[in-house]
């Protein structure tokens, strides 16, 4: 088990959006003084049109030793003109997925745009980088890197729902995975059916509230709660980040628990400078006590091959809550599903279960995104975000006699290495206990049961109840439904009352996510 930090500082030239970007490159110096002053080493990695400039190449130089240089692999006017592929885009620099990103192409050219990236970094630095990262990548593209180029790790954005035209839901929630061959945000089954080089989930997201910033409306963009330095109420808010390293790195992470630190230098010096040297100050205090470590992208991949052979199963167990709404939660993640159990004043419910099924593939696989905005999903059994709206918050919460009940009993969490499991329980009245394979879930109670509750507003993927399965239905943007199901060992499903009820057996539930 490690708990280990990245500082990985993404750098762009051009910000078509402001009159004068030339603070794009004094914020990096910025970076970089910081880094140097604490002894920190980092991770910079260059979209095309900073990667080509001349100023930016001789500050790399003067680092050389101090840092390790990948690409951000955004695309921009000049990229696709050493490239020699049309520029489609508005400005240099074009944030619309369709100009910016690789699945905005068609595969053949994403691969000429991958090789002039690499060949061109070659040519000025005399090497192949080792590492890459993007906001996001599609699977063709990732495969095609791996296998030509000497990489050993990359790192990809956080889940979010529209933020920046962005949606990526519903995938590994932190830390390091190997991705399915088609799809980028859903874990690949073992070897021989996944990606050799591992992807790590950037930006520190709040395990709490990030989930649910937009609540009600996910038509609305969500909001931002992580340890990006630039937002006042968590990144830049000294009692969030203590918070956050205390319960990220408090020992019941199972295989690993894993933070970025660092921020594109498009925000700007002047928002980063309150937030990113107080986290240094807290990460040089931590790592003086040994509770984490510091390493680069590259590192951190190299320590994940060399242990792990698939997907490892982790966890996020934050025992306290940074304000005062009491919250609670355990996140578990592995090469199967990811869950999420929610607890709030005396209340446990399920807020998020997403299968991972390799079968469910990206969209854009063979085509070109021709969206100005990007969406990427895996498989829904609840979704305590996309399902909720107005004063209903979906969940599958614990019901007796037709009430969702209170408990005074305290919330624990706990995680087992050698069971590689994460449990929670409200003690006497309801454990969660997570394992690869399986969910188990023990009521304490006679008559109680697990009710599905979600806005019958909401899209859904419930298609047939059977008593030992659940079968669904979910399209994400693809154009055919894609059916899957989650499974009973103990228990039954039945629809009483205008919904999917989870009765026990014996006291006892055992839901199979996952049947390769």
């Amino acid at each position: 088990m490690r708990n280990i930090i990245n500082i990985i500082n993404f750098v762009r030239s051009c910000e078509p959006r402001e009159e004068d970007d030339s603070y794009l490159y004094s914020t990096l110096v910025n970076e970089l003084e910081l880094c140097e002053r604490y002894g920190f080493r980092s991770t910079v990695l260059f979209q095309y049109d900073a990667l080509i400039e001349q100023k930016y190449i001789d500050l790399a130089r003067k680092y050389a030793d101090k840092c390790e240089f990948g690409l951000w692999l955004e695309i921009t006017e000049p990229h696709c003109a050493d490239a020699g592929l049309p520029w489609r885009g508005r400005y240099k620099w074009d944030w619309e997925h369709n100009y910016n990103y690789l699945h905005g192409y068609v595969p053949e050219d994403r691969k000429i745009l991958i090789d002039t990236a690499f060949e061109k970094f070659k040519e000025i630095y005399g090497y192949y980088p080792e590492v890459f990262g993007c906001w996001t990548i599609d699977a063709v593209s990732y495969r095609y890197i791996e296998e030509k180029y000497p990489v050993v790790s990359s790192c990809i954005c956080r889940d979010q729902y529209g933020t920046d035209a962005n949606t990526m839901w519903g995938g590994y929630y932190n830390g390091g995975y190997y991705p399915s061959f088609g799809n980028m945000l859903c874990p690949g089954a073992g070897e021989g059916e996944q990606m050799k080089t591992p992807a790590f989930r950037m930006l520190g997201p709040d395990p709490l509230r990030q989930y649910d910033w937009g609540l009600g409306d996910p038509e609305v963009n969500q909001g931002v709660s992580t340890m990006e330095p630039v937002y006042p109420g968590s990144g830049s808010n000294p009692a969030f980040v203590e918070w956050y390293f205390r319960e990220s790195f408090n020992g019941k992470c199972l295989s690993h628990a894993y933070a970025q630190l660092g921020q594109e230098n498009s925000f700007g010096w002047e928002s980063i400078k309150k937030g990113l040297p107080m986290q240094f100050e807290i990460l040089d205090r931590e790592l003086r006590k040994g509770r984490v470590e510091l390493m680069t992208l590259s590192e951190t991949g190299r320590w994940f091959t060399e242990t792990f052979k698939e997907t490892p199963p982790a966890a996020i167990c934050a025992d306290s809550d940074y304000e005062a709404d009491g919250y609670k939660t355990v996140w578990y993640s592995c090469k199967n599903y990811r869950m999420n159990v929610l607890y709030q004043n005396g209340r446990a419910w399920i807020r998020d279960i997403q299968l991972f099924d390799p079968g469910f593939k990206e969209k854009c696989l063979e085509k070109a995104e021709d969206l100005t905005d990007y969406a990427i999903f895996n498989l829904p059994v609840i979704d305590g975000f996309r399902f909720s709206k107005d004063d209903i918050r979906a969940g599958i919460y614990l019901r007796k006699n037709g009430e969702t009940p209170s408990f005074d009993g305290g919330f624990i969490t706990a995680t087992d290495e050698s069971k590689n499991s994460a449990s929670a329980e409200i003690p006497g009245v309801v454990r969660f206990e997570m394992f690869e394979d399986k969910v188990e879930i023990n009521i304490g109670e006679d008559g109680a049961y697990l009710a599905f509750v979600y806005s019958p507003e909401c899209a859904v993927p419930y298609s047939e109840v059977k008593e030992k399965e659940l079968v669904m239905r979910f399209k994400g943007r693809h154009e055919s439904d894609y059916v899957y199901s989650v499974k009973l060992e103990s228990g039954k499903f039945v629809e009483e009352d205008g919904e999917i009820r989870i009765l026990p057996e014996n006291g006892r539930i055992t839901l199979l996510p996952a049947e390769r």
